[in-house]
């Protein structure tokens, strides 16, 4: 984990100093007038991704509430982006924590496996229709072999993950985890199974994250008009369903700190955006995250803390 956040400390720096850091850092400020717009947008995905995994996990378990799954939505993408944990991490932690909330460990952990599988799923779908979008814009051959190779890439990895849930990998975990002694994933398999017959609500959980991606799209085109450029709604879905693509390949390194910054200067490049303004794109989304960041670790540390007092309450 630490070589992974060394080599994109370092490919960050490298790509800042490439494509000028004074330059980046003005077009950042000018962009910070239509910051409190990407918020509420942001603020938006959560609500959206939030009901997504309520759907799922509404068929084993009344509870939480949705208003409770957007918060650790919300939590779970502040420890994902500001920690060095992977993408793993804040699953880990927001199923800890569903469990407090009232779910059991089969159904919290059924729920959000289920959930993040519904997630990748959608974001093929939207990086399929982002690649249609980009054959329409530029008619150029030259980009189609590496970013379809991505695609092919993220598609296999996707497929891959989800068989293996189908074809028993789930009950192999839990029978070693038992032999381990930990008894809390007894029951994961068939929950897991119960949830991927629920077909209205993987529909449903479907709709939700497609919504979420597209919004995506329309927080880019409103990131670069406060940029400086003006650009179509259809240069925003490029831009976004190929930079998340980038984003999610690249989830060894924590942030995906330069990977992030690099995807953006070729998927901008190809729809004819300079490489300051992709990495400006990247840094006023990376602020971004950081002002829901560090409320968000925060709220993490005081439900933890709550949890230690009830621990000695009913001790």
């Amino acid at each position: 984990m630490m070589l992974g956040l060394a080599v994109g400390v370092a490919l960050g720096g490298f790509v800042l100093w490439q494509v000028g850091f004074i330059r980046v850092l003005g077009l950042v400020r000018s962009g910070m007038s239509g910051f409190a717009l990407i918020l509420l947008i942001r603020g938006v995905q959560f609500a959206i991704t939030g009901l997504a995994w309520w759907s799922v996990s509404r068929p084993l378990s009344c509870e939480p509430s949705p208003a409770t799954f957007t918060l650790l939505r919300w939590l779970r993408e502040g420890i994902n982006s500001l920690l060095p944990v992977a993408q793993v991490g804040g699953l880990l932690l927001t199923i800890r924590l569903l469990c407090r909330f009232g779910q059991t460990s089969a159904v919290a952990m059924a729920a959000t496996i289920a959930d993040a599988s519904v997630e990748l799923v959608t974001q093929i779908v939207f990086t399929l229709f982002g690649l249609v979008v980009l054959a329409d814009i530029n008619a150029d051959d030259v980009w189609a072999p590496g970013v379809l190779s991505g695609f092919a890439f993220i598609s296999g990895a996707a497929a891959a993950a989800i068989a293996a849930q189908k074809l028993g990998g789930v009950r192999l975990a839990e029978r070693a985890a038992a032999r381990l002694g930990w008894s809390g994933v007894v029951g994961l398999h068939e929950a897991l199974m119960a949830v991927y017959r629920q077909r209205g609500a993987l529909g449903r959980a479907a709709i939700f994250h497609l919504s979420g991606w597209l919004l995506g799209g329309v927080e880019v085109v409103v990131a670069f008009h406060f940029l400086g450029w003006d650009i179509g709604i259809g240069q925003g879905l490029v831009i976004e369903s190929l930079g998340q693509a980038v984003r999610t390949a690249g989830f060894a390194v924590p942030s995906a700190l330069g990977v992030q910054e690099g995807g953006f200067i070729l998927v901008c490049g190809l729809v004819g955006l300079p490489a300051d303004g992709a990495v400006a794109l990247s840094l006023v989304k990376r602020l971004r995250d950081i002002a829901f960041g560090i409320p968000s670790l925060a709220v993490w540390q005081w439900l933890e803390a709550r949890k230690g007092e009830d621990s000695s309450g009913q001790r």
